[in-house]
């Protein structure tokens, strides 16, 4: 008799641990789709972010973009370093945008590498199409961003861009 329930406890407890293993890997599974799920979100909200940040570009909207940017940003660009928005704003970005006319820009091949909830960087193409002087010119290059969650909203924290080489005897880059 006392073997008889030994066998039945030892039947028992394998049985309800095997119920809590099942419970907890069916937790973890649905943790890990959940968890993928909101890297996917947030991933299409970071390329949402670039359609709305080539949509102030191209409309010269220094206002807009400076809710894109956070303050201590670092931008490198053009070989030159611009330590914080207001330096990139006032001395790079405001008067080159005061000097192009007729201005198209865009991303494209947005990729994003999620580095945890609240910080990704974003690699893509830029092309950009304006008329300085009366004179039409179009290049694009490569970019890198960083960017932050911050009060529930990406914003840039670094940018680092770069343009094609020239053809030979072109304007075009």
């Amino acid at each position: 008799m006392e073997t008889k329930r030994a066998m039945v406890r030892t039947v028992v407890v394998t049985g309800a641990w095997l119920l809590v293993s099942a419970g907890a890997a069916a937790g973890q599974a649905a943790a890990d789709h959940d968890a993928h799920h909101a890297q996917g979100n947030q991933e299409q909200e970071i390329v949402a972010f670039f359609k709305a940040y080539d949509a102030a570009f191209t409309a010269k909207s220094l206002d807009r973009l400076a809710a894109m940017y956070h303050p201590d940003v670092t931008v490198y660009e053009g070989g030159g370093i611009n330590p914080g928005w207001a330096d990139y704003r006032d001395r790079h970005l405001g008067p080159e945008l005061e000097s192009f006319m007729n201005l198209q820009f865009s991303h494209d091949s947005v990729t994003v590498q999620m580095l945890g909830p609240d910080a990704a960087y974003v690699t893509a193409n830029y092309s950009l199409s304006r008329t300085v002087d009366e004179r039409q010119v179009t290049s694009g290059g490569l970019a890198t961003y960083v960017l932050i969650r911050q009060d529930d909203r990406w914003i840039i924290r670094h940018s680092h861009t770069s343009a094609r080489r020239r053809p030979a005897g072109g304007d075009t880059f």
